[in-house]
């Protein structure tokens, strides 16, 4: 008989800390307007601004990042010349963002669409290019935070398709940090 009672109290002591922590984070809810930093490709100072159910905007203004500097050989063909490189970038996504893991911190999943421009700083890239237009499709985790309540952290990998000026395909990676108000 002791054993009955036991499993439903557990079950209940469970689910009702499960009610106490879906709220314990703000971001998203209260808060949904995020300012941050990220490093990877595009380093970049971030932006996202939820605009309900699970929906978001992201923006970036990067500056540098890894594998996009291209130089040109003697026969004129192009390769990566350097892992760093000197830009200017801007990107906006659209986001749909789910829930996986809902306890003390929060964990969502999230994926979208969007497109990225990338502007060198010093004029040509040395391809003859001064601009080049991406279509990106980021996919990434984003952990918040009981305490503190308006701290989101993400890893993002967005698959991207270069669409000028020569088709090619890239990976922007990121790992960053929001603080939301």
């Amino acid at each position: 008989m002791k054993r009955p009672i036991l499993l439903t109290l557990a079950t209940a002591a469970i689910l009702s800390t499960g009610a106490y922590h879906a709220q314990a984070t703000e971001v998203g809810t209260s808060r949904t307007f995020g300012l941050g930093f990220q490093i990877g490709e595009p380093t970049a100072i971030t932006a996202k601004a939820f605009v309900g159910g699970g929906n978001a905007f992201d923006f970036g203004l990067g500056f540098g990042g890894w594998g996009y500097y291209w130089c040109r050989d003697a026969n004129g063909n192009t390769y990566r010349c350097s892992n760093w490189n000197h830009d200017i970038s801007l990107h906006a996504d659209y986001l749909y963002q789910e829930n996986i893991v809902n306890m003390t911190n929060r964990l969502d999943w999230y994926a979208g669409l969007g497109g990225r421009v990338i502007m060198w700083a010093y004029g040509s890239n040395e391809i003859g290019h001064d601009v080049v237009i991406l279509a990106r499709v980021p996919i990434g985790l984003a952990a918040t935070f009981r305490r503190p309540r308006f701290l989101e952290a993400y890893l993002e990998i967005a698959p991207a398709l270069v669409v000028f000026p020569p088709l090619d395909f890239t990976i922007d990676v990121g790992l960053g940090v929001r603080a939301y108000f």
